[in-house]
């Protein structure tokens, strides 16, 4: 199809969606009909930006202008005891990029299967997801909450290029949860691929995880569970790296008081990695123990740890709680963490929400981890946000975000950090069509390298409706 063609398409398919037709379909809809069976939910959006340096390069290549025409379909299927689930998504981008003709192309691609069966005695879950982004539009900070949950590692904060594709599938089954005896299984596998990049640190990568459990209650109060895991990960890096890694783990939780239970663990753990640079085995007796106590707004714990990974032995105490206020909550910990007999360090986070008047919230995250990623670098990762949300009226109202996050290299001692700032408007136009405009900065550092910025304008217009 020719470039005047494509463009055409994108502009007759914006045209459905700001004509209204779409919406007549959301208008069959019942009101006030029972929940559970089918429903469906059908969101659309346009957002045209203008971003002076979207790759943050040194010096900024010109602005760039993108257009992209989303659209999100989710359907769930409800019964007593089990729930089906499917959601769609894809975007269609107009992309004027310096240096490249204006190019149409249907991006980030996405499906997501789930199914959940419930019974008083048996659990099922099972998920499969995949989703395709192009790097050259991604934002550095774009899930950064799921990267430091996973390990945040210095590449992962670089620009790049290229498209990048994930799997993942996902199966747990629990059963006997009524009864003294119950067992499980959990079963997981990720895949991540790369193509047309020029990246290094893009490489293929396929995890396969899996673990089998039993549980057995002694008697009310008391309860052990004994677990064998096993995880497989390649990665078609410059050393061709895999490792396997294997362990068990003996665990038992006794109430003490009904407002106190402890928990305490022993385990043996084996990492096996294997490259063209050579092979290592760590392994080694692994454990915890943790206490809790129930308070009248929340809950403490005192946790101790000690696990075994690719970089050797690594212990761990903290403290953590959770607390309920009368206009939000606060969560928080604080501990310290020494890998192998070396220094100690401290790690801590805290979320802080709180609703003031006038429809306004505050929230705010502090988080700060020590752990080893895929390629075997003791990393240290910090991230930081604060965000301030204000009604101006029924319809109106405005907010603001300012995010950090860093990651250090520990023994090169080398850190990529990325900050930002975003402000946004937003206008309830009709109960189902918004309209959010704002500005965006985002700023790069680097060990060694240059700081780099980019300024970015954004209108969006959504549409969000159900079908029941």
């Amino acid at each position: 199809m020719g470039q005047k063609n494509k463009i055409a398409a994108l502009l007759a398919g914006t045209a459905l969606i700001t004509t209204g037709l779409l919406p007549a379909i959301g208008q069959d809809a019942g009101v006030g009909e029972p929940a559970g069976g089918l429903s469906m939910t059908l969101g659309v959006s346009s957002t045209l930006r203008f971003n002076d340096n979207l790759s943050l390069s040194d010096p900024s290549p010109g602005d760039t202008t993108l257009w992209d025409n989303t659209v999100n379909f989710g359907l769930i299927s409800d019964t007593d005891v089990a729930q089906f689930s499917l959601d769609l998504g894809a975007t269609a981008r107009t992309a004027s990029v310096p240096g490249q003709d204006t190019e149409t192309e249907i991006d980030e691609p996405s499906i997501r299967l789930g199914y959940h069966l419930e019974s008083p005695d048996t659990l099922l879950d099972a998920e499969l997801r995949y989703r395709r982004v192009s790097l050259d539009f991604e934002d550095p900070l774009a899930g950064i909450d799921d990267l430091i949950d996973a390990g945040l590692e210095p590449g992962d904060l670089d620009p790049s290029d290229g498209k990048r594709a994930r799997y993942n599938a996902a199966l747990s089954f629990e059963t006997g949860r009524t009864r003294p005896f119950g067992f499980g299984t959990v079963l997981e596998y990720d895949k991540t691929e790369y193509w047309d990049t020029t990246d290094p640190g893009n490489y293929d990568e396929e995890t396969t995880a899996a673990e089998v459990f039993a549980r057995l209650q002694f008697s009310p109060v008391m309860e052990s569970r004994i677990a064998v895991d096993w995880e497989q990960y390649d990665a078609q890096d410059a050393a061709n790296t895999t490792r396997e890694t294997w362990g068990v783990t003996a665990s038992l939780t006794y109430e003490i008081d009904p407002i106190t239970r402890t928990t305490a663990s022993i385990g043996y753990t084996e990492v096996d990695e294997r490259s063209l640079l050579g092979s290592s085995l760590e392994d080694g007796v692994t454990g915890g123990l943790s206490v809790t106590r129930d308070i009248p707004t929340g809950s403490v714990t005192a946790a101790l740890s000690t696990d075994i990974n690719t970089t050797g032995r690594r212990d761990t105490f903290e403290v953590l709680g959770d607390f309920e206020t009368p206009s939000g909550f606060i969560n928080a910990s604080l501990g310290a963490t020494r890998l192998n007999q070396g220094d100690v360090n401290v790690i801590g986070s805290l979320g802080y929400s709180h609703e003031l008047t006038l429809g306004t919230v505050f929230t705010a995250t502090l988080d700060r981890t020590y752990d080893a990623t895929d390629a075997g670098v003791e990393s240290r990762s910090t991230r930081a946000s604060l965000g301030l949300d204000t009604e101006l009226t029924r319809s109106a109202s405005v907010g603001l975000e300012l995010d950090y996050a860093e990651v250090t290299d520990v023994v090169a001692d080398t850190k990529t950090a990325v900050s930002g700032l975003r402000a946004t408007y937003t206008h309830e136009l009709t109960p189902d069509w918004d309209v959010l405009a704002g500005y965006e900065y985002r700023k790069r550092e680097e060990t060694g390298g240059t700081d780099r910025e980019s300024n970015e304008l954004f209108l969006t217009v959504t549409r969000e409706f159900s079908i029941r």
